[in-house]
């Protein structure tokens, strides 16, 4: 199944502070990404059966983009994805006390394909954008839509930002006949209605701050049908509240400072908080530019209502024993890295995620997660202008 919705560009295009009078670009670009995610494996002390070997991911994505007329622009994007490796099927509590792992026996192979279309139009005083995102993959189909817009008041140091989405997937797992969850779940619906609105000021002219909100609504199939013991709500209803900050300096050939703070609740009983910092750097060398950005995030979340390491639960009683549902913390740090010449500009990125049961700030359990991952990201790209 997917682990990077088709809605994933517009989350992160509405919560980016956006640029205060903002004019349609005239440049056409074509762009590249490589993009390598690799898991660390599943901690062998702890894992009672299957393969150690977590998900290896590679991501390859071409973009398009390009000015129509004089006021419409139109961003386009094709990503092809292979992913291989084992995950966890289920973490339980033996005898002894102890959270055992276990973790699917063969090494999973998927592919998947995402295709975007994202239009936007430019006013004197904002712009407004669609989305059109279809994604594909063995177990998984998704379909996306959405609007999203800005509008500049008071000078244009005022930006009112608001987005809405919307996406019906469809669920099809592989070897359905293997278990009761796959058979129930094939040909099953999942649905999500998203909805942001915020506030980006400027305050001076070396800081900008942005607020929001978000809301989502999940319906349909929400439970795992790969993992065992795994039965979810049909419903969930998340909130997010955000605010991120950008201050200037001029620190050698200019600087900024990216601070990002959001809160996030549901009615599945999580909570979680997460704060992170960038500086971003830039160094002119003739006529080059070099921007490096080292980041750090740190995030904590509690635990689902129905989270349990109850290895045989009743069959009506909503269970699951998912890491990601449980009490942890996870600290991420690395770099974001640009160089301009000419018409070109080349991308490195770096990350590595660590997550523990211990680094949870609110609500610490004493209950292992072995299925916790530790993860690292690496992408390289290009993009060129004419």
């Amino acid at each position: 199944m997917k682990k990077i919705t088709a809605l994933s560009a517009l989350s992160a295009a509405a919560l980016a502070i956006p640029s205060h009078g903002e004019v349609a670009p005239e440049d056409h670009e074509l762009s590249y990404r490589y993009s390598s995610y690799q898991e660390e494996d599943a901690p062998r002390e702890r894992t009672f059966q299957g393969s150690l070997e977590r998900y290896q991911i590679d991501v390859h994505q071409l973009g398009y983009r390009t000015p129509i007329g004089d006021s419409w622009y139109l961003a386009s994007e094709l990503q092809y994805e292979s992913m291989s490796g084992a995950s966890p099927t289920q973490t339980y509590k033996n005898d002894e006390g102890e959270s055992v792992l276990l973790m699917s026996g063969a090494s999973i192979e998927e592919k998947r394909i995402d295709v975007k279309v994202a239009p936007k139009k430019y006013f004197k005083d904002g712009t407004a954008g669609g989305l059109l995102a279809y994604s594909t993959e063995n177990d998984y189909e998704s379909i996306a839509l959405g609007l999203d817009g800005t509008l500049e008041i008071f000078d244009k140091h005022t930006t009112l930002i608001g987005s809405v989405s919307f996406s019906d997937d469809t669920i099809s797992p592989t070897d359905p006949d293997l278990s009761e969850a796959r058979t129930a779940a094939d040909g099953k619906k999942k649905s999500s209605f998203s909805i942001y609105e915020g506030v980006s000021q400027v305050i001076n002219k070396y800081s900008v701050l942005q607020v929001g909100v978000g809301y989502t609504s999940l319906s349909g199939y929400l439970s795992d049908p790969y993992k065992f013991e795994d039965l979810r709500p049909g419903s969930r209803e998340q909130l997010t509240l955000s605010a991120n900050h950008k201050q200037f300096f001029s620190v050698l050939d200019g600087a900024a400072l990216l601070s990002n703070y959001r809160y996030y609740n549901d009615d599945w009983g999580i909570e979680s908080h997460t704060l992170d910092v960038k500086w971003s750097q830039q160094f002119d060398i003739s006529n080059y530019r070099l921007i490096v950005s080292p980041l750090m995030r740190y995030y904590t979340q509690t635990q689902a209502d129905f989270y349990s390491l109850e290895q045989s639960p009743p069959d009506d009683q909503f269970n699951s024993s998912d890491s990601r549902l449980s009490t942890y913390g996870a600290v991420t740090f690395g770099f974001t890295s640009e160089f301009k010449f000419s018409q070109w500009s080349l991308h490195f990125d770096w990350q590595q995620y660590y997550s523990r049961e211990d680094l949870a700030l609110f609500d610490a359990s004493d209950d292992e997660a072995p299925a916790l991952v530790n993860f690292s990201t690496f992408t390289a790209g290009v993009d060129y202008q004419f």
